[in-house]
């Protein structure tokens, strides 16, 4: 069965026709623009993705160690990717500014020995000293009394439970840490900012802060 349409239905419908025709003539410049806009982001998109997957592979941990900060930012065209470090110190939760001499109650309250006793010397008398200087400082636990005369320059610091006395003209360079009541207003001993800083670059790290990772798009 043959269906008819009137003229002007069909007249209407070409207009119709033309108009969008028209519109998409006179507007495909700006269309084939956007288009290339989309492209372009969407291949920036691609390239951050693929440095991404390389920036994820990196061990965070070496990462934290390696830059030292606080916060690792690896920022790339539309997106970066974070993650936080953490500063551990054998001064760790306190570091002396100007104190040459510190009472303590426990000294695992003042310092973080722990992962550093490799590093620590024990002696029972002045003469076992190690040596040092004010660049290589050094971590010494005295396990005695001691009151005797101190032959040589000493750098770093000390810790004891006990009497800790030095005589002579040599002097300690450093922080003195005691339980026992060692305050004297005369002894052979001066606060050295120089020694607490090499000492804590020595005895010090960076860790890689557990679940700190972001993901996120550039502003």
């Amino acid at each position: 069965m043959k269906r008819y349409y009137s003229a002007s239905s069909l007249l209407i419908t070409l207009i119709l026709l033309s108009g969008l025709f028209a519109v998409i003539f006179l507007n495909k410049d700006s269309l084939l623009k956007q288009e290339k806009v989309s492209l372009f982001y969407y291949q920036q998109y691609l390239t951050d993705k693929y440095q991404l997957i390389e920036k994820l592979a990196i061990d965070p941990e070496i990462e934290c160690q390696k830059q030292k900060k606080t916060n690792v930012i690896f920022e790339f065209k539309v997106m970066k990717y974070s993650f936080h470090c953490q500063f551990s110190s054998i001064f760790d939760p306190f570091k002396p500014t100007k104190e040459k001499y510190i009472q303590v109650d426990k000294i695992e309250n003042w310092l973080n020995l722990l992962p550093y006793q490799s590093e620590i010397y024990k002696i029972n008398h002045l003469v076992e000293l190690p040596e040092s200087s004010l660049e290589n400082p050094k971590i010494v636990i005295a396990l005695q009394d001691i009151n005797e005369k101190l032959e040589k320059d000493f750098y770093g610091i000390v810790i004891t439970d006990y009497l800790f006395d030095l005589t002579g003209r040599k002097r300690m360079y450093g922080t003195l840490y005691s339980t026992y009541d060692n305050l004297r207003e005369e002894r052979n001993l001066s606060y050295k900012k120089e020694v607490i800083q090499h000492l804590e670059n020595k005895f010090s790290s960076w860790h890689y802060l557990p679940y700190s990772r972001n993901i996120l798009a550039n502003e």
